[in-house]
């Protein structure tokens, strides 16, 4: 029993010298956990994570704004079905048609971002 938590101790204080089976067993543990670990466990807020499209969300960094993914392809097919093809190059001048038509009612856009993503490209919107 005594060894074991010695061992144990050994582990947890790194007391091992380079160059002994010990450290190189280590060290292959902290290789494999950084590549088989899922990233989300590691708190990766510099990568976009993308909520679903259409879902409206409270957004207090944007001072009470509402925030919303629009995807591309929904804003140019909204914007062909309009018969407005010219605005697909003015994002400014079409996200506040879209979320007019899709909200029933005036809003007024804060901000905006495009995004593209390995799967999608769209627009993060907030407003008010």
């Amino acid at each position: 029993m005594k060894s074991i938590l010695v061992g144990v101790k050994n582990v947890l204080l790194w007391s091992y010298a380079r160059g002994t089976w010990q450290y190189d067993a280590l060290c292959l543990l902290i290789v494999l956990a950084v590549f088989l670990v899922p990233s989300r466990y590691f708190g990766d807020r510099d990568r976009t994570t993308l909520r679903q499209a259409n879902e409206v969300h409270q957004d207090s960094s944007k001072a009470g704004a509402t925030y919303l993914v629009i995807e591309a392809d929904e804003l140019l097919t909204f914007l062909e079905k309009q018969n407005k093809d010219e605005l697909s190059q003015y994002p400014k001048e079409a996200i506040p048609l879209y979320l007019r038509d899709k909200l029933n009612k005036n809003v007024t856009v804060v901000d905006f971002k495009p995004f593209i993503s390995s799967k999608r490209a769209g627009y993060r919107v907030w407003f008010k």
